[in-house]
């Protein structure tokens, strides 16, 4: 992942390409922040191995405390995010993948039992495994395997790795979720607000956003709107909103040419100052020497 991955919100752009729907991501986090991973959410599925450090996992508007050893799994259109405690390392590796790379051409046994149930909210899976939970071992043992293959040249191992994703997949389906998790999954009116609310800042970000237009445009009171968004994105409606912007910046200072004053009134900062300041607190650096650096960047 790169820097200007910070911007995501809704990740549109396809983890690896649709003649074989899977990425591996290796990811280090920045420890000068606590929020390491932005809320965001995509159509494929996720499995997340935290390889070191410690945090917390916000899924759809649950925390789940995580440590080195770790497994989560992200379902499709799952708003998820991390944080830890600035200063602290967490790194961690991830597959992403689309649901067509396992499912069926027709209509059989296993689209129907294992797939389809899934992708209704029939079949709902576990998000988080500790070491001592069944299945970690076999979850571990293929991601593992997944990893290696992928790093190898996965080009030659293709058939390899969609073996692992069904191994996968199966285990998933024998240990679902538990019944009050089905509860808590089941009620979906927060996480869809969430998604409104995130796809309305990308969408405007370029103009002016304020709490008191942002609460009344999803009929709120500003209190009830600041504490909603805090407890759903895990940061202020400011800071989300700087982080955004920032992570637009950065895409358009190694894309444009375009002075760093135009860039930064196009990305909704009036006062260049300002923009200056933020920049440097998300990326350590001035947007000037940030373009320089990445200058030479495919």
């Amino acid at each position: 992942m790169k820097k200007t991955d910070i911007r995501t919100i809704h990740e549109t752009v396809l983890h690896g390409d649709l003649r074989f729907h899977l990425m591996v991501h290796e990811y280090t986090s920045d420890p000068s922040r606590s929020e390491r991973v932005t809320s965001h959410w995509h159509e494929e599925y996720e499995l997340l191995y935290l390889t070191e450090g410690t945090g917390t996992a916000h899924v759809n508007g649950r925390s789940l405390p995580v440590s080195a050893g770790d497994i989560l799994f992200f379902s499709s259109g799952e708003v998820h995010s991390i944080s830890a405690p600035p200063g602290l390392p967490l790194t961690f590796y991830a597959v992403v993948f689309g649901l067509e790379l396992i499912s069926s051409y027709g209509n059989d046994d296993i689209q129907q039992k294992y797939i389809h149930r899934q992708t209704t909210g029939e079949l709902l899976f576990q998000t988080f495994f500790s070491r001592d939970a069944p299945p970690y071992q076999e979850l571990c043992s293929s991601l593992e395997a997944i990893r290696s293959l992928y790093q190898k040249d996965f080009s030659s191992h293709e058939l390899l790795i969609k073996a692992e994703l069904l191994r996968i997949w199966h285990y998933l389906c024998r240990y679902p979720a538990t019944e009050a998790l089905r509860v808590y999954q089941r009620d979906d009116s927060r996480v869809l607000l969430t998604k409104k609310i995130l796809r309305f800042i990308q969408e405007h970000y370029s103009s002016v956003l304020t709490l008191e237009g942002l609460s009344s445009a999803f009929h709120m009171s500003e209190g009830q709107f600041c504490r909603f968004f805090k407890s759903q994105v895990h940061m202020t409606l400011i800071e989300y909103i700087n982080y955004y912007r920032i992570g637009i910046a950065c895409d358009q200072l190694l894309t444009d040419s375009e002075p760093v004053s135009t860039i930064a009134t196009g990305c909704g900062y009036s006062n260049i100052s300002y923009f200056n300041r933020t920049f440097r607190k998300y990326m350590h650096c001035t947007p000037g020497e940030y373009r320089k650096a990445h200058a030479s960047c495919p």
